[in-house]
């Protein structure tokens, strides 16, 4: 990501800015738990959806003259075109680029994935990670995996990830396998 103002470079997962004035700083960042609709409501019934009809007019030129062109890797991830081109390493050869999963990180250099297709639906899986306990569940109505630790309740830093992603990031990541 490119800020207006100064033009810098930030890694989009970190905060992190890596090129520009504000090379070295760091954003604030919190966590987002990602949900759809009818997960949020049954959790939460007092809900109040808003939906905006807005559709901006760059994503609709993206998707007139890119929707027949954008590529699907063999995990189903769609790729834009050129977008190869943006990566500055190889991607990690250990799972499959598209693989989703849920990364959970510890400062900037130590992380941990969760491939999501091991973390049964409605269910969840325990394990071990830097000395603590760590229980991952799984929405079954939204498939979105979510994680505390066992002994806190409290949830470490994590995000919804593709696998080349989390692995550009967290280079020597862990990964979980059952």
């Amino acid at each position: 990501m490119r800020d207006e103002e100064t033009k810098s470079l930030w890694d989009h997962i970190t905060g992190e800015c890596f090129d520009g004035p504000l090379a070295g700083r760091r954003l604030d960042f919190w966590q987002v738990h990602i949900t759809n609709v009818a997960a949020e409501v049954a959790a939460h019934p007092d809900t109040i959806l808003l939906k905006s009809g807005h559709q901006s007019l760059r994503g609709s030129i993206m998707r007139m003259f890119l929707g027949k062109r954008m590529r699907y890797t063999n995990e189903g991830t769609m790729l834009a075109p050129n977008f190869r081109s943006t990566m500055h390493q190889q991607i990690d050869p250990r799972l499959p680029e598209g693989e989703q999963g849920l990364g959970l990180t510890k400062e900037l250099n130590q992380g941990k994935f969760y491939p999501v297709k091991l973390i049964p639906s409605g269910g969840e899986i325990e394990d071990e990670w830097l000395g603590r306990r760590v229980r991952i569940t799984r929405n079954e109505i939204d498939g979105v995996p979510f994680a505390m630790w066992a002994d806190t309740g409290e949830a470490p830093m994590q995000l919804l990830s593709r696998w080349y992603g989390f692995s550009f990031t967290y280079p020597d990541c862990e990964i979980y396998s059952g």
